[in-house]
Formats: structure tokens, sequence, C-alpha cells
């Protein structure tokens, strides 16, 4: 969800255990590497986006194929959502995704995206209301609780 490429993003999983793994400043206690490795994660994701902004201004080679794998899943999902989504900003997709997807509590996403308890709560509550309108009047009824 953070890079729109699923090869990319496992990549950037893969980025992130290796440095996990060689800093010395690596939390033990499973909740604080769990947070410990999405931050790692988004920070990476931060960084391939700003790369690719920048490789877009100087386009020296031509852009890369559609990966046939990223397309069925495409396929296969809910493609409204899908889409609003993808559009949506990386703060909203991250929130979104890190609270609904990985299952994170409002205090575990706060301590992700660096903010509060109750910031990561209001950050979620305006992404989903955003993504609601982008989905139209008819998403009301497949509404999912904050």
């Amino acid at each position: 969800m953070l890079t729109n490429n699923r090869a990319i993003a496992e990549e950037l999983v893969q980025e992130a255990f290796a440095r996990v793994w060689a800093s010395p400043h690596t939390p033990q206690a499973e909740p604080d590497f769990r947070r410990w490795l999405y931050r790692a994660i988004t920070n990476l994701a931060r960084d391939y986006h700003r790369r690719r902004l920048l490789e877009a201004t100087i386009r020296f080679w031509a852009p890369p194929a559609v990966d046939p794998l990223d397309e069925v899943v495409h396929r296969a999902q809910d493609r409204a959502l899908l889409r609003a989504l993808l559009a949506a900003p990386f703060a909203d997709r991250q929130a979104i995704y890190l609270h609904y997807f990985d299952g994170l509590s409002f205090a575990e996403v706060g301590e992700v995206v660096g903010a509060s308890e109750a910031a990561a709560r209001v950050r979620v509550h305006r992404a989903l209301k955003r993504l609601r309108g982008r989905l139209g009047p008819e998403s009301i009824a497949r509404e999912v609780p904050a």
C-alpha cells in the first residue's frame, strides 16, 4: 500500500529487516520491535517516493513495464476502493493501512507515524472521511467503523 508495487514493497521490507537487524539500538520487546520495524519501512517508503520524484524529473530511461502480478491483485480487489486508496496522500494511506490492514491500535499507529494516540485517531478518521468523499455517497453503506 505504501509503494503501489509489490516487488518494490518486498525489497523495502527486506532492506528494513536488514537495517533493523544490523542496528545496535533495535528494541528486544515484541511491541517495540514492531513499531521500530514499521517506522523503518515507512522511512524507506518515503525515501523511495523521494527518489522516484527525482528520477521522474531526470528521466534517462523508459518507465518500467506494468508488473502482471500487480495487475492481477488490482483486478481481484474492489477496484473503486483500491483506486481511491491509491490516489490518497501517503499519510492517509499509511494511517488507514496500519489501523485497518495491520490491525494496529491508535496508540501504535501514533507511535509509528510519530504522533500522539489522539492525533493518530484524528488522522485515521479524517483519512477515512476523505476516502469516503472520493468514493461517493454509495460508499456510506459499506462504511468501516473507526
